[in-house]
């Protein structure tokens, strides 16, 4: 009797294993999510970052929104689709055709700073709110076609460090969060670097024990891996002149997703390299490596900074030994030659890595060494799809240049370790 019940059920693995390989062919529309699966979606816009993860349970956290920069092309890259709608409304249409049924709101919006590559700049042809209080870009436009629960930032309420902030990005954000709260009852919190308690599963949290979203980093302070300690990497800003305040990048908020043995790193635009006027490097300036080091291995991360020249060192990619990397590209020089020869490299860790790009421009192809033919996308939105129990992931990419979400190539499986 054991043994039949054994063939039996080797047989119905066999009958899901050739189902889920169906499902996946190249050519047609991304399968939905299914519940007990935790999807990553790296969607490409052109203009800036925007990652959706929808977790284990159908809760969504979208981080970053894209949005319109403060440069044009040829800085920037084309928007993509196309330029027929900004870049928040193209993100927000994505994330509509993704969520769950009949999920109809984000639950979660984090911001990792505040430059309009990461949450929408605004300019002065920025359109107004349906509702008059603010102008739209980025996260304010997918707010026009998207209910949104909670805005987690590293600067909420009073956005001064390292000192006041005020520009017309920033300005209309914080209108933006005032009207929303006061008449659509959006709650809105400071990101609380060490807490695992901050991002979490809000419907069927005991159904999925194994996952945790595990708070790193933000304004320069550090989890140290014990309880919810956290460390400050920078000095204290009353010793440092205003020149060398640490920038914007540096604050970004940095935290990983945990899924039984599946781990995932997000960094906004974190760096390590010193900025290029500094004369003499200092130290604190590599938050990069202090965030690496308490985060540890994992399977798949999104590079820092687009890939830029400044960001994704020896000492944090040796940290992470990523088997998957996704860089979320916006302009030429993404990614940098030094950035990609680090990636590519095995003195830098041994072991297989595939690199994933959302978008490379022909000056970049031209002088990355030979990254069209290394790397396994050069264009297109990049998923990566952890199993229930996260035991493995596929990475696939879609086609970015109409909303058909048809799949590109799928990647993988790959084993969680």
């Amino acid at each position: 009797m054991k043994a039949s019940l054994f063939a039996f059920a080797l047989l119905v693995m066999v009958f899901d294993a050739d189902a889920q390989a169906s499902d996946v062919g190249v050519g047609g529309p991304l399968p939905a999510w299914k519940r007990g699966e935790l999807d990553i979606h790296h969607i490409n816009t052109g203009r800036g970052e925007a990652q959706l993860l929808i977790l284990p349970d159908g809760t969504s956290l979208l981080v970053d929104t894209s949005g319109k920069t403060e440069e044009k092309p040829p800085f920037s890259l084309p928007t993509r689709p196309d330029a027929s709608r900004a870049p928040g409304e193209w993100v927000a249409r994505y994330v509509q055709r993704v969520l769950p049924k009949p999920a109809n709101r984000i639950d979660y919006v984090l911001l990792t700073h505040f430059h309009g590559d990461h949450m929408g700049a605004i300019v002065p042809e920025s359109p107004r709110a349906s509702n008059g209080a603010y102008r739209l870009s980025g996260i304010t436009e997918i707010a026009e076609h998207l209910s949104i629960g909670k805005v987690i930032d590293r600067g909420w309420p009073n956005y001064d460090y390292p000192t006041t902030l005020s520009n017309p990005t920033v300005d209309n954000y914080r209108k933006f969060l005032d009207w929303q709260s006061a008449n659509r009852g959006l709650a809105v919190e400071q990101f609380q670097p060490g807490r695992n308690d901050q991002l979490v599963l809000l419907r069927d949290p005991k159904d999925h024990p194994s996952f945790e979203i595990r708070n790193l980093a933000a304004n320069g302070n550090v989890w140290t891996g014990v309880g919810t300690v956290t460390r400050s990497i920078f000095p204290p800003i009353e010793r440092l002149a205003k020149d060398d305040y640490p920038i914007e990048n540096k604050l970004s908020i940095a935290f990983r997703v945990s899924y039984g043995s599946f781990d995932y790193f997000t960094g906004g635009d974190l760096s390590s390299s010193d900025e290029e006027t500094a004369f003499a490097p200092a130290p604190w300036k590599d938050i990069e490596t202090a965030v690496a080091r308490v985060c540890g291995p994992v399977e798949a991360m999104k590079a820092n900074h687009h890939g830029s020249w400044d960001a994704n060192s020896i000492a944090f990619l040796a940290a992470l030994r990523p088997r998957v990397i996704v860089v979320g590209t916006r302009a030429d020089g993404h990614p940098a030659i030094n950035t990609w020869k680090r990636m590519t490299s095995q003195r830098v860790w041994s072991g297989p890595r595939d690199i994933f790009a959302t978008n490379v421009s022909p000056a970049t192809a031209a002088t990355s060494y030979d990254i069209e033919k290394i790397a396994k996308s050069t264009q297109g939105h990049v998923v990566i799809r952890v199993e229930q129990g996260g035991a493995s992931y596929r990475v696939f990419v879609l086609d970015d240049s109409n909303e058909e979400m048809r799949v590109k190539a799928v990647f993988g499986a790959y084993a969680s370790n």
